[in-house]
């Protein structure tokens, strides 16, 4: 129903009916006329892609994907606000309601859904079934159920996927806690992608003579209690990899941390400067890029059953030379030319 057939109704309605009309209006024109707004550049003819990006929470190193991925769509040839709308949709950090999220995705008749982190994508991979799909900002996929491999994977779904190096960052954990024995953590044990990750600290460290005290949470509203557990169990660091679920209240550990002394290494850059020391992590906007260019495949018509995932991560080491000061810690020579946090030293 058009914007003009609509607002014809409304005129033609009694005075008493005016505001029900317009609302009606409202509800049922509004898209249309938004799309037809927003894409108000576009050329004769051209037709208008519809994607969206479903992410887990609000989260700044997720908006730096999605600035990547429209960045690599632009490079060929779609562009927001011309032959591409954009729709923008998360779950407020609540995972159980990613799949819900998902469904509605699919039935909205969307060219393309990009599921963002590893629940996400095992949300997609439940509840896709007409829309193809090209993720992003996705530790490991293949957890969350997207294939058996690489090579091997659902029919409408493919993407770029983006593991961080747990090795390099234990490596930069004891070089800037020189001697530590006890290493804290605290994750989402519903996290596919967390549960990995800490499977693979905890054997580099143990290899290492080193502990690792985990602290599980469920939601957001745990993190508090989980946080001052583990300080109770005196670790001499605190490591937060990518738990999707920690990054929505990171503070509430982050803060604790800090009133304790104890220094906290990240795998997300952009969180480094809220009080971590430092963060071996990855640059979320190349990895976007690849994705956006993947996806622009996908718009024209390229199978992706026959588009390998792939593994983009591009390593990011930043440290906070203000929160190492507060805390006495000396930052080593193999440290010293790592970029400073912005806002945090030179």
């Amino acid at each position: 129903m058009t914007c003009k057939y609509l607002n014809l109704i409304a005129a033609r309605l009694p005075r008493v009916f005016i505001v029900a009309g317009t609302a009606l209006s409202l509800v049922f024109g509004g898209l249309g006329c938004e799309r037809k707004a927003k894409n108000q550049n576009a050329a004769p003819g051209e037709r208008i892609y519809r994607i969206a990006f479903a992410s887990f929470g609000p989260d700044i190193a997720a908006d730096k994907a999605i600035d990547g991925y429209l960045e690599g769509l632009k490079s060929e040839g779609f562009k927001e606000g011309r032959n591409l709308e954009v729709i923008r949709k998360h779950a407020a950090g609540d995972i159980s309601m990613l799949p819900q999220m998902m469904q509605s995705l699919d039935a909205d008749g969307l060219d393309l859904i990009v599921p963002m982190t590893t629940p996400g994508v095992a949300a997609a991979c439940a509840k896709l079934r007409d829309t193809p799909s090209v993720f992003v900002y996705t530790y490991d996929p293949i957890s969350a159920g997207a294939g058996k491999d690489f090579e091997h994977h659902l029919p409408k779904m493919t993407g770029v996927a983006s593991f961080p190096s747990i090795d390099k960052t234990m490596k930069v954990l004891r070089e800037l806690v020189p001697g530590v024995k006890t290493v804290g953590t605290v994750y989402n044990a519903s996290e596919a992608n967390s549960i990995r990750a800490v499977a693979e600290a905890r054997k580099i460290l143990e290899a290492s003579g080193i502990k690792l005290e985990e602290a599980t949470i469920s939601t957001t509203a745990d993190i508090t209690l989980a946080t001052q557990s583990l300080l109770a169990r005196n670790p001499q660091a605190i490591w937060l990899t990518g738990d999707n679920t920690v990054l929505q209240a990171i503070d509430g550990v982050l803060g604790p941390a800090g009133r304790a002394k104890i220094p906290v290494v990240l795998n997300d850059p952009e969180f480094v400067d809220r009080g971590a020391v430092a963060a071996v992590g990855i640059g979320w906007t190349e990895s976007g890029r690849a994705a956006g260019r993947m996806a622009a495949r996908v718009l024209r018509g390229e199978n992706p059953a026959l588009m390998p995932i792939v593994n983009i991560a591009e390593p990011v080491v930043l440290i906070n030379r203000k929160q190492a000061a507060l805390l006495g810690i000396a930052i080593p020579s193999s440290l010293e030319t790592s970029p400073a946090a912005p806002g945090t030293g030179k």
